[in-house]
């Protein structure tokens, strides 16, 4: 159920279990936990062939951010603007990384960002990051003890919270999918996508379905000054 706090007039709501952002393209979506906005659905849509554009090769990663309980966090802890710092320290950390291993490929990060409200009234964050896959063919996992994307975003997430990395990292979560699966897709989960020409980009519709997780209404809060939706530009 959506009450008035998680409702906006400027959305479109969407029930069906399906999307069409252009002529003859379907793609699936999930709306068991009730309607997505449209418009959301067409930020991912756009950012996803922004990446596609540029690199035509593109790694899709899936990512939680959530909040330390019972340290000291910054003043604005409870706004968007840990996670504004965190992508900003994300983007640089993956530039120096780049030039450590005198990577000849660019790798700008787009990403797709939903901040909803936990029972407890803290905000958390679902992250859709693009990559360049000729820079990063790999998120990483958290027990590797050098550089990789996961690691990378827990330093920036705990750079942003002012806490040490070891604080920050269990609220740094690379996510595979138990929603989708409870929907009824068939097809492989994973915790990253490849978008490959090659194969005209055959990951789009499973990668999708997960991306449109973020786009639900239910859980945002709408009117308290923070936006419910963040994203890249051009």
């Amino acid at each position: 159920m959506i009450n008035d706090r998680c409702m906006n007039r400027n959305l479109t709501p969407i029930t069906a279990p399906e999307y069409s952002p252009e002529p003859g393209v379907v793609l699936p979506i999930l709306t068991q936990e009730g309607p997505v906005a449209k418009e959301y659905l067409d930020i991912i849509y756009r950012v996803t062939w922004q990446a596609v554009d540029e690199y035509r090769r593109v790694l899709v990663c899936r990512f939680d951010l959530t909040l330390p309980h019972g340290v000291p966090l910054p003043d604005d802890a409870y706004s968007n603007q840990p996670l504004q710092r965190c992508l900003a320290s994300f983007q640089a950390k993956v530039d120096q990384d780049r030039l450590r291993r005198q990577s000849p490929h660019a790798c700008r990060v787009r990403y797709v960002v939903a901040r909803e409200i936990s029972s407890d009234g803290m905000p958390h964050f679902h992250l859709m990051l693009f990559f360049n896959l000729h820079a990063y063919n790999t998120p990483g996992t958290v027990d590797y003890e050098g550089r990789n994307l996961f690691v990378m975003l827990c330093e920036a997430w705990a750079s942003a919270l002012r806490v040490p990395v070891e604080t920050a990292r269990p609220g740094v979560q690379l996510c595979r999918g138990r929603l989708v699966e409870q929907a009824g897709w068939h097809g492989p989960m994973y915790t990253h996508y490849y978008l490959e020409p090659g194969n005209h980009y055959a990951a789009l519709p499973a990668m999708f379905l997960r991306g449109s997780y973020l786009c639900k209404l239910y859980s945002k809060r709408f009117g308290d000054g923070h936006r419910a939706f963040l994203h890249s530009h051009r």
